[in-house]
Parts: structure tokens; C-alpha cells; sequence
């Protein structure tokens, strides 16, 4: 049995990896938990569910965590589902011997281990991305698609991906660019049908959603909120809400230097709010066609993991979520001396965080990477996180190093799995010798 964990194919290199996960999650139980973690467990627990984080997302945790009691089974399930993810998605990028090591070394790190258990539905997406790239990628290597490629990665990773609001559109954008690949015909009609899929998947866990006044519409814009305020708040933005948004509010009420980076502080009234929702698209495209540069640099500003050059120095975004947030909520470690004392290792990666969350120059690696060998693999995974990001960087209101996870992991697994490659051979090369 030892012998067998141990091998290097990738039935054996589940299994080991699976129980890396589970071993993250004995040692955290029942997980790491963040005010939105206990956002989604409140739904979970009172019924009242909510699209605001996708509402396959909100459904699948009330079911799995029991109505909110167990949320341990939750953080269980998807910290295993990242890694074993993860690790269908290494083999299909590498050798069967240099894919073995680079997976399990991944999986011990805390980018895959302490995220994994974090009840967080970036987790479940980003593992979603990552089986749905592999059936891609399988497909195109094979000029073939297996029943199994069709169960276990196209499906499951479609329905994965549903759990944020972004990843349907996502991988919908890089299935068009797929089709002008060398890729096999079924492989292209099957995402379509996976694609449909999704959105069934979606409509149908929208039926369970209760709330009166979903949020969606509200995130989706929230960005453009943030640029103004963040322009009302500079010598160069007095008077423009006047002018732009007559009637709703004033450079006083929507000016926030906070929101040019963070959340907004602005001191709006609920019934501006309202009443601007109406106009905040429009109001954004005049800024845009007023003053380009000052969108383009405060999104480069909010986002700068997302920049693949260091422009304004190193970043150091929100990254790997190391606590049970709140107390007296019913949810605590199990083994809370262990599990500060282990907190070390969590703590060492946020601390290499310029580095380890740095999305932008992954990215970026990963277009050398693909430059310098012409690998359509390559190719695909950067497609995917060129969407992933620009996505971000328009649209997301603030930077967490989790939102582009499928990006850190992939360019950081590449990067390892050359290294261990290279020290195969290395040592294939002394042995023969």
C-alpha cells in the first residue's frame, strides 16, 4: 500500500494528494473562515440565499454543510477537489515522473493546502478551470475524447466553474478561441454542450434563491462606482458628478480617496445610490472619454498583481486567508494549538506574497514560457489567464491574490515542473554515468 501511494502514475498520485488535502483539513478543522466564508454559511443557516456569490455556489453549501451545521464538509470536499484538480491538470502538461512531484510538492505548499480548506468559492472555480483545461488540453494532444475526459473533467469542471461569477464566461471566451484550434470536432461540440450545461446548472440553482434584492446587478457595476468616487476625490474631479450625474449626490458625497484602491468610503445616501444605478454606466463612459488615463492608471494602481511589470513596486494583495475570522459563530478549530502553530508555514507564504501572489508576472512567465516552445498547452493556459485577469483588472472592485488562483498555480506548477525535470535528468545523467 505505501509502495503504491507512492508510485508515480497518476491513479497513485490522486491518492496521495488526496490525502495531503485531507491531512491540510485534520490539521485546520473545520477550515479557514472570512467574512464572506460566513457570509455563505449565514445563507446556509437561515435559508435566506443569495445569488450576490452565484447561486450554485449558495445552494451547494446549504445542501453539503447540512443547512449550515457541518460547513467542515464543505471545506473537505473542495480542498480535495484542488488538489486532485490540480493534479489531472499537471499530467496533462508534463511528463508522467516530473507531473508525480511537482503535484505533490504543490499540493504540501499553502496555495493549494490553505486554500483549499477556506470556504471560499474561488476554490471550487479554480478547480473547475483547471479540469475543463485538461479536457482541452487532453482533447488537443489525443485528436481524441474519452468517456472518462467526458465525466470526470469536461462536466464536473463546467458545473465547477459556475460557483463564481465570472468563470461561465471565462471559459465560454477561451471555448471560442478553442475552435480555432487544431483541436478534434467532438471536443469543440462537447464544450458547447457543456457550456449549456453550466447555464442550466445555473438557472436551475437560481430557482432556490429567495432573497428579495439580489446583489448581482449591484457587484457587477460596483467597479465603476469606485472610479468615480476615487475621481471625485482629486483636484481634477471637482464638479464632474455635477455635471456628468445631475441631481445625484455631489463631489462631496461621492469622493473617496479609499476607493481608488480598497473598498469605497464615499458617503452616498441609500436613495442616491438608488437613483445613480440608472446612470453609473453612462456616468463611467463619460470619465473614460474624459480622462483615459486616469481609468487606466487607477485600475493598474488597485491592481498591480494583476500588471505583469512591477510598475508601482511589488505588490503585496490580500493572499492566503489563515484564521476563523469571527467567534462565538459556532464554527472553531478543532485543534487550535496545532493549528497555530502550523499557521507558520501559511504565514511564510503571505510574507513571500510579491512573489507567490504576484499573478501578473506568472502570467507573464507563462507567455515566455509558451514563446519560447510553441506548446499549444502552454497556449490554452495562458489564453485562460489572460481572460482571467483582464476580467480582474477591468471589473473587480479590489485585489485578493485568491481571485486569479488558477494563474499563480498554473504558472508556479509550469515553473516547479521545470525545475523538477531538470533535476530528473540531472540525476538520470549522473546514475547513467
Amino acid at each position: 500500500m505505501i509502495r503504491r501511494i507512492f508510485a508515480g502514475d497518476l491513479k497513485s498520485s490522486l491518492l496521495r494528494n488526496g490525502v495531503i488535502a485531507t491531512l491540510w483539513w485534520i490539521v485546520f478543522y473545520p477550515g479557514f473562515y472570512s467574512d464572506d466564508s460566513f457570509a455563505v454559511v449565514t445563507m446556509a443557516r437561515t435559508g435566506q440565499l443569495s445569488s450576490a456569490w452565484s447561486a450554485p455556489w449558495a445552494v451547494f453549501v446549504r445542501v453539503f454543510s447540512l443547512h449550515g451545521r457541518y460547513p467542515g464538509i464543505v471545506t473537505l470536499i473542495f480542498g480535495v477537489v484542488l488538489a486532485l484538480s490540480l493534479t489531472v491538470f499537471i499530467y496533462s502538461v508534463m511528463a508522467q515522473k516530473s507531473a508525480s512531484v511537482t503535484s505533490s510538492l504543490l499540493s504540501a505548499t499553502p496555495l493549494v493546502g490553505a486554500m483549499g480548506v477556506t470556504m471560499w468559492h474561488d476554490i471550487p472555480m479554480t478547480s473547475g478551470f483547471f479540469l475543463v483545461a485538461a479536457f482541452m488540453i487532453r482533447a488537443y494532444k489525443n485528436q481524441a475524447v474519452s468517456k472518462s475526459d467526458i465525466g470526470w473533467l469536461l462536466f464536473p469542471g463546467m458545473f465547477l466553474s459556475t460557483f463564481r461569477l465570472n468563470g461561465i464566461p471565462s471559459i465560454a471566451l477561451l471555448a471560442f478561441l478553442y475552435m480555432f484550434m487544431r483541436a478534434p470536432k467532438i471536443a469543440k461540440k462537447l464544450l458547447v454542450v457543456g457550456l449549456i450545461f453550466a447555464a442550466l446548472v445555473t438557472l436551475l440553482a437560481g430557482t432556490a434563491i429567495n432573497e428579495a434584492k439580489s446583489r448581482n446587478g449591484d457587484m457587477a457595476v460596483g467597479w465603476m462606482q469606485y472610479d468615480l468616487s476615487c475621481y471625485a476625490s482629486t483636484a481634477a474631479g471637482a464638479g464632474f458628478i455635477e455635471k456628468a450625474m445631475p441631481g445625484v449626490g455631489n463631489t462631496d458625497s461621492w469622493k473617496s480617496s479609499q476607493a481608488c484602491i480598497w473598498f469605497s468610503d464615499a458617503k452616498l445616501t441609500e436613495a442616491d445610490t438608488n437613483a445613480s444605478k440608472t446612470h453609473l454606466m453612462s456616468t463611467w463612459l463619460q470619465l473614460l472619454k474624459h480622462d483615459p488615463v486616469f481609468v487606466l492608471t487607477t485600475h493598474m494602481k488597485r491592481h498591480e498583481y494583476l500588471v505583469p511589470l512591477p510598475v508601482y513596486g511589488l505588490p503585496r494583495p490580500p493572499f492566503i486567508h489563515s484564521t476563523v475570522e469571527f467567534a462565538d459563530q459556532g464554527i472553531a478549530w478543532a485543534f487550535p494549538q496545532v493549528a497555530n502553530k502550523a499557521r507558520i508555514y501559511i504565514r511564510a507564504w503571505n510574507a513571500g506574497s510579491p512573489l507567490f501572489a504576484y499573478s501578473g508576472l506568472w502570467l507573464l512567465f507563462l507567455f515566455i514560457a509558451w514563446i519560447k516552445t510553441r506548446r499549444q498547452d502552454l497556449l490554452l493556459i495562458v489564453l485562460l489567464a489572460t481572460i482571467l485577469s483582464a476580467g480582474l483588472f477591468v471589473a473587480a472592485g479590489i485585489s485578493d491574490g485568491r481571485y486569479a488562483l488558477f494563474t499563480l498555480l498554473a504558472g508556479q506548477g509550469v515553473a516547479l515542473g521545470y525545475i523538477v525535470d531538470a533535476l530528473l535528468k540531472r540525476r538520470q545523467a549522473s546514475h547513467g554515468a
